[in-house]
């Protein structure tokens, strides 16, 4: 049964898959205004133009400015977040209960996928993830 302090733990070790998955937001959040941009056309016309389309391209470029260093800002937390989630499991003695946090927390691997790539049951695993989170220092 996962104790209070588990949980936090298990919170700290967390950090990595949730930080990931908010660059990986962004970068599709890039990639979209970087389309927004690249489609806007032109059309050939007599009619006097507006300047809406110049609107649109430079409102993208600080837009993309933004997004950029946003996600460069969050490599370089995540970066130092592995290293730190890293050294901290590190510490932990046993090798199979090493590698499966690493297998969990650094990798994003389900329960079933760690058991089924170490011939280990469903239930052994999430046992020995107990036991392995006993030996976390946070």
């Amino acid at each position: 049964m996962l104790t209070a302090e588990h949980k936090e733990k298990i919170k700290y070790l967390d950090q990595y898959k949730y930080l990931n998955k908010e660059i990986d937001r962004k970068i599709k959040q890039l990639e979209d205004w970087r389309n927004k941009i690249f489609n806007v056309t032109g059309t050939l016309s007599d009619m006097p133009k507006s300047s809406n389309r110049s609107n649109v391209i430079e409102e993208g470029i600080a837009t993309i400015d933004e997004i950029e260093a946003s996600i460069n800002k969050d490599i370089d937390n995540l970066v130092n977040l592995r290293a730190e989630i890293e050294n901290k499991i590190e510490q932990v003695e046993n090798l199979r209960l090493r590698e499966l946090l690493k297998s969990r927390y650094l990798d994003s691997k389900k329960w079933e996928e760690i058991a089924y790539e170490n011939n280990y049951t469903w239930q052994w695993a999430y046992k020995s993830h107990e036991k392995a989170l006993d030996e976390i220092k946070i």
